[in-house]
C-alpha cells in the first residue's frame, strides 16, 4: 500500500482515488465471500458502466422499470471498490448486483471461479445477440466443439498453418493452440531460465510503458 500523493492511493501497483477507497478493503479483498447468484459488471473506465447499470436495474428491479421506486443505480448497483454509500456488502440481500473496475488480478478470488467456463450460457447469449435461431442439437453441438480440447484437434480452428508462415518452419512437436492455459511456461522452463529470460526482457524492453502478466496469480 503506498499513498503516492493526495489524490492516488496506490496498492498492488494500481491507483485508486484516495478519497473514495478504503485501504482496508482493499487488503482483504481476496477474501471476500462470492455468492453463486452475485453479478458483478466489470468494465473499463467510460466504456458503458452506467448504461449497463441502467440496463440490469431495469431488468432485476420492477420497481425501476415501472418507476414506483426512486432509487439510484448506484444504489442499487453499487461500486464495488469505491463504496461511497458506505453499503453493507456482507448483509446486502441476495441477489447482490455490483460494478467495478478492477482488473483481474485484484478481483476476489471466489468470482474468478464462478461460471467462469459456463460455454452453453455464453453460445445462448452470442446467437441471442446475432438474433440467430438455433435448435436443442445444434445449441448441443456448438457446445461441445467449442471445447478447447476439440478446437485443438480441428484443423480448422487450430491455427497451425499460420507457423509455417510466420516462424518461417514446422516441427511435428508445436502447435498454434497449446494447452489453453497460462503459466505452462514454467513446464518448460527451469527456474534459471527464467531468471535469464527476466534479465534480457528488462533490459530490452525497459523503455516501453506496458507491464505484462505472466501468471494469473501474478499481483
Amino acid at each position: 500500500m503506498d499513498n503516492k500523493d493526495t489524490y492516488l492511493l496506490n496498492f498492488k501497483g494500481y491507483n485508486f482515488e484516495s478519497s473514495f477507497v478504503d485501504a482496508d478493503f482493499l487488503e482483504n479483498l481476496d477474501d471476500f465471500e462470492i455468492r453463486d447468484d452475485d453479478v458483478f459488471i466489470i468494465t473499463f473506465p467510460k466504456s458503458g458502466t452506467i448504461w449497463t447499470q441502467q440496463i440490469l436495474s431495469l431488468i432485476y428491479f420492477e420497481g425501476h422499470r415501472n418507476r414506483t421506486e426512486d432509487l439510484s443505480t448506484l444504489d442499487r448497483i453499487p461500486f464495488f471498490e469505491y463504496n461511497i454509500r458506505k453499503t453493507d456488502f456482507l448483509n446486502r440481500p441476495s441477489p447482490r448486483l455490483f460494478c467495478s473496475h478492477l482488473p483481474y488480478y485484484l478481483v476476489p478470488k471466489g468470482l474468478k471461479s464462478k461460471k467462469a467456463k459456463d460455454r452453453r450460457s455464453s453460445v445462448l447469449k452470442i446467437s441471442r445477440f446475432l438474433e440467430k435461431e438455433l435448435g436443442e442439437e445444434d445449441v448441443e453441438a456448438i457446445v461441445e466443439q467449442a471445447t478447447f480440447q476439440n478446437m485443438q484437434s480441428d484443423p480448422r480452428a487450430n491455427y497451425d498453418e499460420i507457423l509455417k508462415y510466420e516462424v518461417g518452419k514446422r516441427t511435428d512437436e508445436g502447435h498454434f493452440l497449446r494447452k489453453g492455459t497460462v503459466g505452462d511456461w514454467k513446464h518448460h522452463l527451469t527456474v534459471e531460465q527464467n531468471e535469464r529470460f527476466d534479465k534480457i526482457f528488462q533490459r530490452n524492453m525497459k523503455d516501453l510503458p506496458l507491464k505484462f502478466i505472466w501468471d494469473l496469480n501474478e499481483e
